[in-house]
């Protein structure tokens, strides 16, 4: 039996999405990470995702929103932690 996945480890699949999977010249979108938590099983919605990315940049991580709903994970510049 397979074992559910906790609603506070979605920001975390989230922040992994952006550090790995992106940078400024391929940004992903939000519907992107969407469908891919999806397929894994994990299930959320667009403003879940939007939501946990707004919490991150909060925090202090270095991520940026582009125009028409992507962002992507600023390698160049430092977080606050």
């Amino acid at each position: 039996m397979k074992k559910d996945i906790a609603k506070k480890t979605i920001i975390l699949y989230v922040l992994e999405m952006l550090e790995k999977g992106s940078s400024k010249e391929k940004p992903i979108t939000i519907t992107n990470m969407t469908k891919v938590l999806n397929s894994l099983g994990i299930p959320c919605d667009r403003r879940t995702i939007g939501r946990n990315v707004d919490y991150l940049i909060e925090y202090g991580k270095p991520i940026k929103k582009i125009k028409g709903g992507g962002c992507y994970y600023d390698k160049g510049e430092t977080g606050k932690i």
